[in-house]
């Protein structure tokens, strides 16, 4: 088990290392966590504020994969199916990334409005 782990970590890893778009979503994640924190937003919202975070880095660590597969089966050439493959995996990405925005904008702006006023 201990090595399943190992692996998993690895995985994030190599994301963050190699991986701009993963980057980007672990950056974002962190801003979330810190406006969260500066907000001092409930329980509730913070569940929705994990669940939003957790699924786009998941979507993002598969669609990461998938690339990696496609370009392995692929051979560096040309496939349509193969580009429908990722294409559609990037979808999954981004459709995640609106929920979650939709998500942080709910619990968000409530919260900003009041801090400033409006």
């Amino acid at each position: 088990m201990i090595e399943s782990f190992y692996h998993a970590f690895h995985g994030i890893w190599i994301g963050l290392k190699e991986e701009r778009n993963v980057r980007i979503h672990f950056a974002s994640a962190v801003a979330v966590i810190g406006l969260g924190l500066w907000l001092k937003v409930d329980f509730n919202a913070w569940a929705f504020l994990a669940v939003a975070i957790g699924f786009v880095l998941t979507t993002e660590f598969l669609n990461t994969s998938l690339e990696h597969l496609v370009d392995i089966s692929a051979n560096g050439e040309y496939h349509e199916s193969a580009r429908y493959a990722k294409d559609t995996a990037a979808a999954a990405v981004l459709c995640s990334s609106v929920m979650a925005m939709i998500i942080g904008a709910v619990v968000f702006v409530p919260k900003l409005l009041q801090v400033f006023h409006i």
